[in-house]
């Protein structure tokens, strides 16, 4: 059974203006225009009717992807504003950059929305930490640490339960590497948050081909919203894609490890299968079969 970690996918409003934003100010670049998308398979998978979808697909320099899904029809919906790192589900997406100052300033110029108030400064790391904004409120954690050259980091789930979580994504071929418990009340931990008297747990998943996810249980206060699989074209971080060569059997692993199918969302269309489900937390998964010829 062969598990391949592709794509995160986020909802925009303007599909030029989230185009210029992750290439102009975070080193994405276009790979794939899959042009307007519609037709009763689509309508079936993506469990939205009358459909109509234009997904561009982008790539950071280092390799991760980044799925941008503009919807003609029907219109997106939901909050365009930052969500609260203790609302369960995606979070952020995060970079380690050179120079905090200057990639804030190149976030402005593409677009997004830079929060000079979460600038904090964690000492035992010598790493300075900043939140800034999407065009559609989509949290991008900035992160300077000394010595460590610029680069996509990782991207965030809050979650219920990290050892459910931490199962969860092993099955999809991440292991635990670092570990921070960071219950000691810290001001810069409340100040880059925005939650006075927070503590929580980063516990960072990897996969082989380095791909970084971050399991983030929050103690105190306690985390809230809904655990269920949110719709595609609501705004914001909307799933994790993953390419394997037996559907059947990767969702019956992730099932008995907390996970949930929608079973009329799954489809054969030329060149792919396609299921979507969601983990324990509600983060939409999907799962993506090529078929030859």
């Amino acid at each position: 059974m062969a598990v391949t970690f592709s794509h995160r996918g986020v909802c925009i409003s303007d599909l030029a203006a989230s185009k210029r934003f992750y290439i102009d100010a975070l080193d994405f670049a276009e790979v794939i225009d899959y042009g307007v998308m519609g037709g009763a398979q689509m309508e079936q998978t993506t469990d939205i009717p009358d459909i109509r979808l234009h997904p561009v697909m982008l790539q950071h320099r280092d390799g991760p992807r980044l799925e941008l899904l503009h919807f003609e029809a029907p219109p997106a919906f939901g909050s365009r504003e930052r969500r609260s790192t203790l609302q369960y589900g995606l979070v952020h997406l995060s970079f380690y950059v050179d120079d905090i100052d200057a990639s804030a300033e190149r976030i402005r110029a593409a677009g997004g929305h830079v929060f000079e108030e979460t600038r904090a400064h964690y000492p035992e790391g010598r790493t300075t930490m900043l939140y800034c904004t999407d065009p559609d409120g989509v949290r991008i954690e900035l992160m300077h640490t000394e010595g460590v050259a610029g680069r996509f980091s990782h991207s965030g789930i809050c979650v219920e339960d990290v050892d459910a979580s931490l199962s969860y994504f092993q099955a999809l071929g991440f292991e635990p590497v670092e570990n921070y418990v960071l219950d000691g009340g810290y001001e810069w931990l409340a100040t880059v948050n925005e939650v006075p008297g927070i503590k929580l747990r980063a516990q960072m998943v990897r996969d082989k081909d380095g791909n970084v996810i971050e399991l983030l249980k929050v103690f105190d206060p306690p985390s809230f919203g809904p655990r269920e699989r949110r719709k595609l074209n609501q705004y914001g971080l909307t799933h994790l894609a993953f390419w394997v060569d037996d559907v059947d059997a990767v969702a019956d692993i992730l099932a008995a490890r907390g996970g949930t199918w929608a079973e009329q969302t799954r489809v054969v269309m030329p060149g792919i299968e396609l299921y979507h489900g969601a983990d324990p937390d509600g983060v939409r998964i999907e799962l993506m079969r090529p078929i030859q010829g």
